[in-house]
């Protein structure tokens, strides 16, 4: 039997099925023609056709942190599928002959598992049916879970829109011994609630075997359709949970996966956020009014974010002395970034959203601003579908900093070409016609999808990520829709605990609010900000600039990871041409302790999650998970806002502990299992080194109680339940930035540690490191 330890997952792209989707979309007069950014034209592939679903699929692994490969169909071979432990086949309904044959002999291997979405022309026995036949419907289609699912009950809608109106779905009839797990219906009528629509039976939905998993209708391409503003949601979205009806679908998506016996690739994984929950990212879109509120309070409590200033040589909303202000201001700590609120508001059609507008803008931007502009922030109008896409392209090509946009967070769009005249924007736009415009009863997050992603270039003669991220956010948000959004897919739904992990929310306050007296009943939103933030941190987020956000989903996406002996050895590489750090492994298989060659990792945040030292271009690490524990110090405390941890190792050999941290102003540092008579010299950079003893903190409790530490058979220099043995340490880092500092620590010899601690505790309480 082959070895599947490497637990690989693979995206199956089939350029068969692209290129017969291209030549149908031809064929019916689904395509556009435009003249792109190179003066060169450009034919778009509109509606289903055009193939947006492996995106979606990568876009669910990445968002449960499952690494995996999009792989295209010409290169599946032998050798690759037999490391694959999960294959994703979404919306591919012409593979070849010699490809179904392999995934067959791949699949009879009991150890592996298949999810198969929409279009196919897989066998049907090897999904679980007995037939599959292509249907066409004119409507929306849905999912109605059957009771005995997962997500029937109270604690559910009673159907949700999953299938976008007039793609094609597949009539199925299950095999013997298949599992139905939802029944699929068509949407159509009054389609304002579940209630009005009309609904139609179109058989079985979702269909599980031991081993396979079939979706009967194009739900990826649902997804990736409305990530990037391909397909008009606004009919249906308000349905279900409007501000996580696309995250509701993946959550369901990620569930089937785990029904099917994938739990296991949840226990060894590469983490994007570390130990973090999620990520609270601010964007504060500055029009020129100097109120520096929001900056002041996120200055003083060390709180990133985001500044989108205008360009004063482009946009009418700010002059040249309040840009100038912004940017002096937004300069001066390394945690507030200075990015660009690109303005799609000038001209007719706004200049700035095709061709090389973007570009001329961005470029001429960052030296009205002087400023290295990593990110952007859409302003009004709205943009172009496909040519904002195209513009996207281009920006990506000739400017290698940009790291990513904020496009696609609300739909106000002129759509291929098309305008219509009953729908008109106003404000600073001036009234200008467009195909659709956000509705925005609950919230103008459009897709309900809170998870950067890269939009995706598809022609009729290519399919291509572009390299730049977007993403989705909500603005001036009032403290339910805050709580709402937090929630997660199953906000306002009693009973479910669990949610989609690693959600990333936006949200965008405009800095001109922070005290209008005309918002929050007279109190601005300086409070909405505050209770974001505290609400954030309560629910351990990890709270960064849109080029944080964006370089952490780079340097996630270009890490490899590998998995063997079972997610005891793992394999980081770092193929890029950048130096990464402040990664972390989460590993939920027991072990005593990690080891880089001959040093101990010593790491270990909530006995899961441990730091992988920085990665350095085109090299690679191995970790190994050992169950045999070593009586050396510890650092449990995970990374914060003030301090994060990028490198920590023990040497056997030379008994020393070597820290790195990247940190900004004083900040505490604990280190753990240490020895309770022992003194340990601790050296920060090139400072004087500095003489430490343990400081041992009870609880009440555990003074009322004490137990051996024998009896709790526990290492790591054990210490009763209740009691607590530590270094405590300050580490300073600058006052305005972060800065990296190195710690070397090393226990003394018993006989020169004797006197010393005598001397230090008679210094208490004026020394640190005090015996209590």
């Amino acid at each position: 039997m082959q070895d599947h330890d490497a637990h690989d997952i693979i995206v199956l792209f089939s350029n068969s099925s692209r290129d017969a989707y291209a030549a149908e979309a031809k064929a019916r007069g689904e395509t556009y023609t435009f003249t792109d950014a190179w003066g060169l034209p450009r034919t778009w592939v509109k509606g289903e056709y055009a193939y947006l679903a492996p995106n979606a699929a990568g876009l669910l692994l990445a968002r449960c942190n499952l690494k995996h490969r999009l792989v295209e169909e010409e290169k599946l071979d032998p050798a690759r599928l037999a490391r694959c432990r999960a294959l994703l086949i979404p919306n591919a309904g012409h593979l070849a002959p010699e490809t179904i044959t392999r995934i067959e002999t791949w699949l009879a291997d009991g150890e592996r598992r298949l999810i198969v979405t929409g279009k196919t022309n897989l066998p049907p026995h090897l999904l679980g049916l007995q037939s599959c036949e292509a249907a066409p419907v004119e409507g929306y289609t849905g999912w109605r879970w059957r009771p005995g699912s997962p997500f029937a009950g109270d604690a559910w809608e009673p159907l949700y829109v999953s299938g976008y109106k007039g793609h094609p779905v597949r009539r199925i009839v299950p095999a013997n011994g298949s599992r139905v797990l939802a029944d699929l219906v068509a949407l159509s009528g009054d389609l304002t609630d579940a209630s009005t629509a009309t609904v139609a039976e179109l058989g079985p939905a979702i269909v599980l075997t031991d081993r396979t998993v079939y979706v009967a209708n194009q739900v990826f391409e649902l997804l990736g359709g409305m990530m990037q503003a391909h397909l008009n949601v606004e009919a249906v979205r308000h349905w279900a949970n409007a501000t996580h009806w696309g995250d509701t679908l993946l959550f369901f998506l990620r569930r089937l996966m785990r029904e099917i016996g994938l739990g296991s690739l949840w226990q060894t994984r590469l983490r994007s956020f570390g130990t973090y929950d999620g990520v609270l990212s601010f964007r504060h879109d500055v029009h020129g009014m100097r109120d520096y509120t929001f900056l002041d309070y996120q200055i003083q409590n060390l709180i990133p974010a985001s500044y989108d200033i205008e360009d004063p040589t482009f946009s009418t909303n700010i002059d040249e002395a309040m840009a100038r202000d912004w940017v002096e201001r937004t300069t001066q700590h390394s945690f507030i970034e200075p990015a660009l609120h690109n303005d799609s508001s000038i001209g007719d059609p706004p200049t700035a959203i095709f061709g090389k507008g973007l570009f001329e803008h961005v470029a001429k931007a960052g030296k009205s601003l002087g400023i290295t502009i990593c990110t952007c922030g859409r302003h009004a109008g709205g943009h172009m579908h496909p040519e904002t896409i195209d513009a996207m392209d281009y920006l990506y090509a000739q400017d290698k900093t940009i790291l990513g946009l904020c496009t696609f967070c609300y739909y106000h769009m002129i759509e291929y070409g098309v305008r219509d005249p009953n729908v008109m924007v106003g404000g600073t736009i001036g009234e200008k016609p467009l195909t659709y415009v956000t509705d925005v009863r609950r919230t103008i997050a459009t897709s309900g999808i809170w998870f950067p992603f890269r939009p995706v270039v598809t022609t009729d003669k290519e399919w291509r990520k572009l390299r730049g991220w977007d993403r989705t956010h909500e603005y001036d948000a009032a403290y339910e829709l805050v709580e709402t959004i937090f929630a997660g897919h199953s906000a306002r739904r009693a009973g479910v605990e669990d949610k989609l992990e690693n959600g990333v929310y936006s949200f965008q306050y405009h800095p001109e609010l922070a005290r209008d007296p005309s918002v929050n009943n007279g109190k601005g939103t300086l409070d909405y900000v505050r209770y974001c933030i505290n609400l954030a941190e309560r629910s351990n987020y990890w709270i960064a600039t849109q080029a944080e956000l964006y370089q952490r989903m780079a340097d996630y996406e270009g890490l490899g990871f590998e998995v063997r002996d079972g997610g005891r050895e793992v394999t980081i590489a770092n193929p890029t041409n950048r130096r990464i750090a402040a990664m972390m492994i989460e590993q939920r298989l027991p072990f005593g302790s990690v080891w880089l060659d001959n040093e101990e990792l010593i790491h270990v945040a909530d006995g899961a999650f441990v730091t992988i030292p920085p990665i350095d271009p085109g090299s690679s690490l191995t970790l190994r998970f050992e169950p045999e524990t070593v009586e050396a110090v510890l650092v449990r405390q995970p990374s914060n806002k003030g301090l994060v941890v990028l490198d920590a190792r023990h040497d056997p050999r030379s008994g020393e502990a070597r820290i790195t941290v990247s940190v900004c102003r004083q900040q505490p540092l604990s280190i753990e299992g240490v020895d309770p008579e022992g003194v340990y010299r601790v050296q920060i950079d090139n400072q004087p080194a500095e003489d430490f003893a343990v400081r041992t903190v009870r609880t009440i409790q555990a003074l009322l109680s004490e137990k051996t530490d024998a009896a709790q058979g526990r290492s790591r220099r054990a210490v009763t339940p209740g009691t607590t043995r530590f270094l405590d340490l300050v580490v300073e880092g600058e006052e305005n930035r972060f800065v990296e500092r190195t710690l070397r620590i090393r226990q003394l010899p018993a006989d020169e540690a004797r006197p010393i601690r005598q001397a230090l505790i008679a210094a208490i309480p004026e020394k640190r490191g005090r015996v209590t």
